[in-house]
């Protein structure tokens, strides 16, 4: 075969089984043609996604779904000839022959409330059926508690790899990370290494993240790598929470590294397809999407010849769509009743829905706390929500679909002064202040005063430090309402009573 040909093979996606034999690399007349009979090659794909954020169910936008966990699954077995079910101890598949391996960039189960309200429990189940090896940890995969996510872990039965965090002490170790993973498909060796974001340490609460040290992931990789290539894989990956516009400067000074994909999260800037013979991959979010990595290995050269082709795959049902796993099915089936047996029952009416980032949200968000606690002021944080209302009824499970997160409602007393600092934070969101000129003033337009003490409702979160807010520098000891935000969301707004007639954003202000 020639240079050409070896050139158009890596470039194509590999839509054929993966099981079809291939022509074998070798430079033209180099050496007398190789007996078929001699020749091994195989070709393995490596599935993977990202951010899942416990989108179990599929979700409906224009008429059109995409995603669910089952459905995903159902497309693998289908049309990437994957084997659903546990994995072996071993990291083996549960049937012969199989020829994927499956993995996650991390974030995958605080989100979609049939997830977050039960703590991730229904997303862990879930991934252990779709079998997945190995996932990075994600910056949200700690937002309920360290004994949760050990838990989740286990109910899984994969390891969150995180070659970049460093267990200081036992603390760190009880989080029972590891730095990589090697897996065999038809005698094709992969080692999988994942990588947590930048962030990883600061992004979740406080404490989270106790006895593990960030570092810098040139280092790790150098390191980890070589510890990986003792088990001489055929193929080396890497799965990472970060930003794939921060792996070229990672890549272009170590071709060494020997890299055949890096795939990761589409953040603020661009990335090209590849770095030297590095794969960067993104593989979309909430299960709406995957990658599929193919690679064809021809175990009888030497050196061992490795090709890839890069391909993503849309999830989105309809006529023709391959049919939801069905044991995948029954779990999810089963959780969305209990969820519905849990938070069933219309609390308000939205015509025309609220944007993720639009002033009727935050509107929506901090009046209910400041008026549920008679705060002179509520502070929340921006990225605390996740995903628009849409409209239509608004349910106690859409309060969890929009606020996934762990928190419980403080009151703290904060002066004038402290109260201007965390108002000068960007993720701030408010009600009962508002900015006027240079300065801020109260709900009857008095400017703050830095020597009087305010009432302000939040969240623990942001109490304890969480996007650079640090309130109990502030006030030690503040009314711990033992009240989570959704039930205090929840509760506000079914009192408002909003129907189709009132909806929602009318009593809002909303044009």
């Amino acid at each position: 075969m020639t240079r050409r040909a070896l050139a158009l093979l890596a470039a194509l996606p590999l839509l054929a089984c993966p099981d079809k034999k291939q022509a074998p690399d070798g430079e033209p007349h180099a050496a007398a043609p190789v007996d078929a009979k001699t020749l091994k090659q195989e070709t393995v794909s490596i599935l993977i996604t990202g951010a899942e954020n416990g989108y179990l169910l599929p979700v409906t936008e224009g008429g059109t779904s995409r995603g669910g966990a089952a459905e995903v699954l159902g497309w693998w077995v289908a049309k990437e000839g994957h084997c659903p079910g546990p994995l072996l101890p071993n990291g083996d598949a549960p049937c012969r022959d199989a020829s994927t391996i499956v993995a996650s960039t991390g974030d995958n189960a605080n989100g979609q409330a049939i997830s977050s309200f039960f703590k991730g429990e229904p997303t862990a189940e879930l991934m252990r059926q779709m079998g997945y090896a190995a996932s990075a940890l994600g910056n949200r995969e700690l937002d309920w508690s360290r004994d949760q996510f050990v838990a989740n872990r286990t109910r899984a039965g994969f390891p969150y790899l995180a070659a970049n965090l460093a267990a200081k002490d036992d603390d760190g170790k009880a989080l029972g990370l590891g730095h990589f993973r090697v897996l065999s498909r038809k005698g094709v060796t992969v080692a999988i290494i994942g990588l947590a974001a930048r962030k990883a340490t600061v992004t979740p609460m406080p404490g989270r993240m106790k006895g593990l040290e960030a570092v810098d992931e040139t280092a790790a990789l150098t390191e980890v790598l070589a510890e990986v290539k003792k088990a001489n894989p055929h193929v080396i990956g890497v799965v990472s929470d970060g930003c794939l516009n921060d792996a070229p400067a990672i890549l272009e000074k170590h071709a060494d590294f020997g890299l055949t994909f890096f795939a990761g999260r589409r953040c603020d800037g661009p990335f090209p397809d590849s770095v030297g013979g590095t794969r960067l991959v993104y593989p979309g979010s909430r299960w709406s999407s995957y990658a599929k990595v193919a690679v064809t290995v021809t175990l009888s050269s030497t050196p061992v010849q490795v090709t890839s082709a890069v391909s993503t795959v849309e999830v989105v049902g309809g006529d023709g769509a391959p049919a939801a796993e069905p044991q995948a099915k029954a779990l999810v089936d089963g959780w969305k009743k209990k969820l519905d047996d849990a938070l069933g029952g219309t609390i308000g009416f939205t015509k025309a829905g609220l944007g993720q980032e639009s002033k009727e949200m935050t509107q929506w968000l901090t009046t209910a706390l400041k008026e549920q606690f008679q705060a002179d002021v509520a502070l929340l944080n921006r990225k605390g929500v996740r995903q628009a209302l849409p409209p239509g009824p608004v349910t106690k499970a859409s309060v969890y679909d929009l606020v996934p997160f762990d928190n419980q409602v403080v009151v703290v007393k904060l002066t004038g002064e402290a109260l201007l600092t965390a108002l000068g934070n960007t993720e701030a969101r408010v009600a009962g202040v508002k900015p006027k000129g240079d300065g801020w003033v109260d709900a009857k337009g008095t400017a703050i005063d830095p020597k009087k003490t305010y009432s302000v409702a939040t969240t623990d979160y942001l109490y304890l430090g969480g996007d650079g807010f640090a309130l109990n520098k502030a006030d030690p000891a503040p009314l711990e309402t033992k009240t989570s935000w959704q039930a205090a969301l929840i509760e506000w707004t079914a009192a408002k009573k909003s129907d189709e007639k009132r909806p929602l954003e009318g009593l809002l202000g909303a044009k």
